[in-house]
């Protein structure tokens, strides 16, 4: 009986995950829509909310919903973007879409208090980050740096990085949507592909406390309404 309660227990919780990363993603495909309008082709933010929706299951229903009722939507949702420093050289880029930024901030702040880290000011963090257009590929037989290579040949490809289960595609970030065309054409499962901030360096961190601050720190902005998506420079 425990164990059976243990089980519906995490199972639970994975749905309740799942249904909070919907929220914020329909969240931001509304926001997208009222700001560049409901034409998907000519608006690259909503394009690329879209498109990760669809990568997080996202229903086209609920897609196309969002997009058509976010010129009723009275909410009018502000864009902000916080550089914070956190423990052992850590830094965290955090963007919210908000309809309250003291709330926000006062939030985010709180969370940062309990790492020992701060907001810091505009611009400090983000040049020790780069933004590229990051491919995660899964491996299978054919799945190797060779392979990868070949088939972005016509691309400014920056690195690829061979991890356990995956290689690291980074890519010019306005190449993107040729460049994930030509991985898709050449049979590679893409389990995700963004444009993102990446940072330069990485840190390891070693301290077992610190690691735990620093992932109920990730975890209470995974919680956060407000909060959308953390950069980070941990490895």
């Amino acid at each position: 009986m425990p164990r059976k309660h243990l089980v519906a227990s995490q199972t639970n919780k994975k749905q309740q995950m799942q249904a909070k990363i919907w929220l914020k993603l329909a969240k931001e495909i509304k926001a997208a829509a009222k700001v560049g309008g409901p034409n998907i082709d000519a608006n690259p933010r909503l394009k690329a909310a879209v498109d990760k929706a669809l990568a997080n299951n996202l229903s086209r229903e609920s897609i196309d919903r969002n997009i058509s009722g976010a010129a009723k939507d009275p909410a009018n949702m502000t864009t902000v973007v916080y550089e914070c420093y956190g423990p052992n050289g850590t830094q965290f880029i955090v963007t919210a879409l908000t309809d309250n930024t003291n709330r926000t901030a006062s939030n985010l702040r709180g969370y940062l208090g309990k790492i020992n880290g701060q907001i810091a000011r505009p611009n400090s963090v983000k040049i020790f980050f780069d933004n590229y257009a990051e491919f995660i590929l899964l491996k299978n037989a054919k799945t190797n740096e060779d392979s990868i290579l070949e088939s972005l040949l016509a691309f400014n490809v920056v690195d690829i990085k061979e991890h356990e289960d995956n290689y690291e595609v980074l890519v010019d970030p306005s190449q993107f949507y040729d460049a994930k065309k030509a991985l898709i054409d050449a049979g590679f499962s893409i389990h995700s592909g963004e444009v993102k901030l990446v940072a330069q360096d990485k840190k390891d961190i070693t301290d077992e406390k610190v690691l735990e601050k620093l992932e109920r720190f990730l975890d209470s902005c995974e919680d956060d309404d407000d909060i959308q998506s953390v950069v980070h420079n941990l490895l």
